[in-house]
């Protein structure tokens, strides 16, 4: 993850930072989560992206027209936070301008994570929010996962769609498209894709078991978010 504070880093020499050891080890870890959303069938195709702020104007991110479980290092693209390539032989992924409206909507937001997890993509379809207080991590690490409004995929009503609701909320269903997460760094917005999914999934299969689903008391939602603090 990134050494000092991104948003306070100003970048001179762009290619030399972009070939950095620094940097390279970066686009180590995104081919890594790539691989692992691959496996895990949260994309298809040349589906998903994958970005981590680095500077106060860089974004290092994924590339278009590559499958997320085939990265390489030398795929990896630099944008500014307009949008404009900046770094990488390959293209830039078009949907980096939602990644981007969310970094600059909620300044925690250091790395993005968008894929198609079948089961939480499900709600999305069906544009429902998942329930809450129904499992302990969902609570303290995500929290409640809210649906935001359908708009083309890689336009910027899409990034503003979204970028709405980063400030509450780290895990947004996209409707009828897939869902985005942001964290501390890419590892952190990877996990929250990982628990949504589960989560998404545990509900479906307990709404088959014919019975009303249990929530946990509101006094030990108390302790969990006391938790979710610390």
């Amino acid at each position: 993850e990134p050494a000092h504070p991104p948003a306070e880093r100003q970048v001179t020499n762009i290619e030399s930072f972009f070939n950095s050891p620094e940097i390279n080890l970066l686009k180590e870890k995104i081919c890594d989560i790539g691989r692992r959303l691959w496996e895990r069938d949260y994309v298809d195709g040349n589906g998903g992206n994958i970005s981590i702020r680095v500077a106060r104007d860089l974004v290092l991110c994924t590339p278009t027209m590559v499958s997320k479980g085939f990265l390489k290092p030398s795929d990896m693209c630099f944008v500014d936070l307009e949008g404009n390539q900046k770094a990488g032989t390959r293209k830039r992924t078009s949907e980096i301008l939602m990644h981007l409206e969310m970094m600059k909507a909620q300044p925690k937001a250091i790395s993005c994570v968008h894929a198609h997890p079948p089961h939480a993509t499900a709600f999305a379809v069906a544009r429902i929010q998942p329930p809450t207080c129904m499992i302990p991590e969902m609570e303290i690490l995500v929290g409640e996962a809210p649906v935001a409004n359908y708009s083309t995929p890689g336009s910027k009503e899409m990034g503003q769609s979204v970028a709405a609701l980063v400030q509450d909320h780290n895990t947004i269903l996209m409707a009828n498209h897939g869902v985005v997460t942001w964290g501390t760094g890419v590892e952190d917005a990877y996990w929250k894709m990982e628990i949504v999914d589960a989560y998404c999934r545990t509900i479906v299969f307990a709404t088959q078991l014919g019975t009303e689903l249990k929530t946990i008391s509101k006094d030990k939602v108390r302790d969990l978010l006391n938790i979710k603090k610390g």
